[in-house]
């Protein structure tokens, strides 16, 4: 090395000695790396702004000479190397810009031990005389600041662009690179290995950079009077990169896909900008979130219409939430203990897109859980008083603006003059709720209205207060720019971090009583008690029939509350019409908002759903599909959602099925094995031990000479309710000592026939409605000593493992994964699927049977009783389980032996003694070995393994 100066002329790296490096005398604080690459002349430029410096501490200067073809780069940076102490001149093989600012970067972290910070100056852009003087001081004094990023002043093609606002990662991911290269970053932020990607060589690297700071925790800051001046051309670099700009984007998210996933930017806009401001109805306390059961912060009233008024001058710098929720802190509690705050939120602010005001009310209903949206305003009437009002930020800026009020008080009005939408919520609500406040939602609304028109800070005309070009969006306007990166309008406000529970969600199209349902219901439970977090959607139909056994079940229920079609579409396959994504009936960005923030989706045979979910796959959530029945036309085709499978496999992570046999229909059509889980249907209400006990000891000891027959079900063809209606009448008219119980009620009527209810009345058996609850349930199975299933098709009924838990025979027909559920003559009677007359007399003989021989029936029950206490739904749904182990390894946490509900009866789960179990589950399991005796290989391994045998 020379006396004065110091340069390095090779074509290779070269490791170079603190001592070889650094002269004793200088010890910088900031080190300024210039790359250079064919700006011969306007290196000159950079070089003397470096040096210009005017900064209480020492600067070094180190150019990179990145292999420039032109030997007068070489020259400028040997002349300044030898003739000005803190210059450093480096030459190396061409790497690229990331490659010479890497090497810059070792070299300046290896040479200066004391340096605190580096700055990158392109060759050709400058920068002024206090600079790094006022940056670094900047960051200096705030250790939250990991880099200081500058406004744009570009000469040649002049422009001043505004970039002064607080920083926010998420429009760092979402809209552009807003942190030029030309950056004070602290020496910190480079000794946790933060570098340039060496492989981008078109452009963009230091968006790359930015994005691995921000991945490490780092945080950037802008500085408004940063003394940063860029030289724009027609022609440069940076419009190279333009060019390419859609690949290079693909590749950065492809490597930044955490940062990228919807929960992460979702994260970051209720951090950074949130969506929602609450006004609490008589604190006037504004609380910002987007998720609002998530930590956020809050303010007094006067201050949120400062920063109203700051937002209306300033838009880029300041900002506001889009959207405004009135609401006293009682009903959003109500909300939040119900599970549909933000379910009632994203519906809100998808409203106020296409109408003025939203209002929002409860109303009393024990027996469901429902959201009904109606039109109201423009002359339509409300239904009653609103307890709370949304409405998006731009509707309220036009009534400050409005020189009249007279057009937005209407809303105290039953029939107010703005485009009202109205969301009714019924639920199990208390009679406050339902009555509202003493200081009503349109007071608060009006008040706040009010402080903002009578605010000092209020301008009839809002100039910008910054002399400089905007050029980043608005800050208000941030959720639009969200939207559009997730490809999902409007985005669930739910936040989920990778972390805690599984949070998974059920997809029903309707939420009532029937086997699809309870299913869904009852693995939601076995779920949660082995540590997730389950979340309910409906799609179609918006109301939620509550079934006391499933309180506290979902975390939340959540309504799409929009007509959205059962089944149907333009495509077709193997017979069956389907929506692909890119339909418009599809409404992917709905959909998919909709369903944001989950980490597993289970499909319950929501056809439409298919269309959309391979979009939710490829952003990281595990799409499983639950087949539960194959059906059949009215020809008699197999037909239905099986079909939709082998459509839609390729998106599927799991599918599951309630038998064996669809499980092999399945693999024979083409769906891997490995995707393939049987989870066996159990009983979809628990009873204890000593009620199950009881009932059986009752069936036991009763003294009856007449059979009790139950049907428990629907009154359609499905259900094969003309097979048993003409049993029914023949067994009648043979005077068979047998008594009749009909629960279920009409799907449609029958016509000239009548309805069934009418038919079988008319045999002398009432018809009675439908029962859901567990205890209802359990009366009609102690009552019958037989239930009847004469069905066309079936999956794995429930009807047929709870009436065998309390000892009820079943009598049903061979179709679908009934036989594997009843071993005919053990433990229930099998009538082989055929046409209607045979299955007719089939079923009129076995019942004829059952009535004469007292003594088979109880042989029948004993075994029906002992088969129904090995199911179990915590046993059942282990196969799925043990794949959301595989997928979260670290956040499933399954229950320890000591806590896991027991497994071998449903007894057993309730807390009998455990000597009384032991015993009980060896005989249970002895009977039920016996039942496998006629499978197949497979099935019999299968079978005896789910015994533990």
């Amino acid at each position: 090395m020379l006396d004065r100066g110091h340069a390095l002329n090779t074509d290779l790296p070269v490791e170079l000695s603190d001592g070889e490096a650094s002269p004793a005398t200088l010890s910088p604080t900031v080190a300024i790396l210039i790359p250079a690459y064919k700006h011969s002349v306007l290196l000159t430029e950079a070089i003397d702004s470096a040096l210009a410096q005017d900064a209480p501490f020492d600067i070094a200067v180190v150019i990179v000479d990145d292999g420039c073809p032109y030997p007068e780069t070489a020259h400028v940076g040997q002349l300044y190397a030898l003739s000005e102490p803190h210059v450093f001149y480096l030459r190396k093989q061409n790497g690229g810009l990331s490659s010479a600012r890497n090497y810059g970067i070792e070299f300046a972290l290896r040479t200066f031990p004391e340096v605190e910070a580096v700055y990158f100056l392109d060759a050709d852009n400058r920068i002024t005389p206090t600079a790094i003087r006022e940056i670094f001081r900047f960051m200096a004094e705030d250790d939250r600041i990991d880099w200081v990023y500058p406004n744009i002043d570009k000469f040649g093609i002049e422009w001043n662009g505004n970039y002064t606002t607080e920083y926010s990662r998420l429009l760092h991911l979402t809209f552009d690179n807003i942190c030029e290269a030309g950056s004070l970053v602290s020496r910190r932020l480079l000794d946790a290995g933060i570098r340039f990607d060496e492989t981008m060589k078109s452009g963009f690297e230091d968006w790359d950079f930015w994005l691995q700071a921000i991945d490490n925790g780092f945080v950037g800051s802008n500085h408004p009077f940063f003394g940063f001046e860029y030289r724009q051309r027609a022609e440069s670099m940076l419009r190279d990169s333009n060019r390419m700009r859609e690949g290079i984007l693909s590749y950065i998210r492809d490597k930044h896909k955490r940062l990228f996933a919807p929960e992460t930017m979702l994260a970051l806009e209720h951090e950074e900008a949130p969506r929602y401001a609450g006004i609490s109805i008589g604190s006037y306390m504004v609380d910002f979130f987007t998720d609002p059961e998530a930590e956020h912060r809050s303010c007094g009233l006067e201050e949120f219409v400062r920063q109203f008024w700051a937002a209306r001058t300033e838009p880029e710098t300041f900002g506001i939430p889009p959207f405004l929720l009135w609401i006293t802190p009682a009903h959003r509690d109500a909300l939040a203990q119900s599970g549909l705050i933000h379910n009632i939120l994203w519906l809100g602010e998808r409203l106020c897109e296409k109408h003025n005001f939203v209002a929002i009310r409860f109303e009393t209903n024990k027996s469901e859980i429902g959201i009904a949206v109606r039109e109201a305003g423009e002359g339509q009437a409300l239904s009653a008083k609103p307890f709370a009002w949304m409405c998006s930020v731009d509707i309220l800026t036009a009534c400050v603006d409005d020189t009249s009020d007279d057009w937005v008080r209407t809303l105290r009005s039953p029939t107010p003059a703005p485009n009202v939408a109205e969301i009714v919520i019924s639920g199990p609500f208390s009679a406050r709720d339902t009555q509202g406040a003493i200081l009503s939602a349109t007071n608060g609304l009006l008040a706040t209205l009010g402080a903002m028109r009578d605010s000092g800070y209020r301008r009839t005309e809002c100039p910008r207060w910054i002399w400089r070009s905007a050029y980043l969006p608005n800050r208000t306007q941030y959720y639009k720019i969200l939207r559009h990166a997730v490809g999902a309008a409007p985005i669930m406000p739910r936040l989920s971090d990778g972390e805690g529970p599984v949070k998974v969600g059920f997809l029903l199209p309707i939420a009532s009583f029937g086997g699809v349902e309870k299913v869904a219901y009852a693995v939601a439970r076995a779920l949660k008690e082995a540590g997730c977090e389950p979340h309910l959607f409906i799609l179609c139909k918006s109301s939620y029939a509550r079934i006391p056994d499933n309180e506290g079940v979902f975390k939340s229920i959540n309504f799409l509350a929009d007509d959205y079609p059962l089944w149907g579409g333009p495509n077709a396959f193997s017979g069956h019409e389907l929506l692909m994504g890119h339909d418009e009936m599809a409404r992917a960005e709905e959909i998919m908002g909709f369903l944001s923030g989950l980490d597993v989706v289970v499909n319950n045979h929501v056809a439409p759903a298919n269309a959309v979910l391979g979009d939710l796959r490829r952003r990281g959530v595990k799409i499983v599909n639950y087949i539960h029945v194959l059906d059949k036309s009215g020809f008699g085709r197999p037909a239905g959602h099986p079909y939709l499978s082998l459509a839609f496999e390729h998106i599927y992570d799991a599918i599951l099925t309630c038998s064996r046999d669809m499980a092999e229909w399945l693999h024979a059509m083409g769906v891997p094995a490995a995707k393939l889980h049987h989870i066996r249907n159990a009983p979809s209400y628990r009873i204890s031990a000593g009620e199950r006990d009881a009932l059986l000891t009752a069936r036991r000891d009763r003294g009856n000479d007449r059979l009790n027959v139950l049907f428990l079900g629907r009154l359609d063809p499905q259900k094969g309710i003309e097979r048993l209606y003409a049993a029914a009448r023949t067994l009648q008219r043979r005077s068979a000592h047998i008594d009749w119980r009909i629960v279920g009620s009409d799907v449609i009527d029958t016509g000239a026939g009548g309805s069934w209810k009418t038919r079988f009345e008319e045999l002398g058996i009432t018809v009675e409605p439908p029962v859901y609850a567990s205890r209802h349930l359990s009366e009609a199975f102690a009552w019958a000593d037989v239930v009847v299933l004469p069905s066309r098709w079936e999956g794995a009924p429930l009807t047929i493992i709870e009436a065998q838990r309390l000892g009820c025979v079943p009598v049903a027909t061979a179709v679908g994964a009934v036989d594997e559920l009843i071993k005919n003559g053990v433990d229930g009677v099998l009538i082989p699927d055929a046409d209607d007359g045979t299955v007719t007399s089939m079923l009129v003989s076995a019942l004829a049977t059952l009535a004469e021989d007292p003594d088979r029936l109880r042989r029948l029950s004993a075994m029906a009783a002992e088969r129904g206490a090995i199911a179990n739904w915590a046993r059942s749904v282990e196969p799925l389980t043990k794949q959301l182990e595989t997928w979260f390894p670290n956040r499933f946490a399954r229950p320890s032996a000591t806590t896991r509900p027991q497994e071998d009866a449903t007894s057993r789960e309730e807390g009998m003694p455990a000597a009384e179990q032991s015993g009980r589950s060896e005989q249970a399991r002895s009977d039920a070995l016996q039942l496998v005796g006629d499978r197949p290989p497979v099935a019999q391994r299968e079978l005896r393994g789910y015994l533990g045998s």
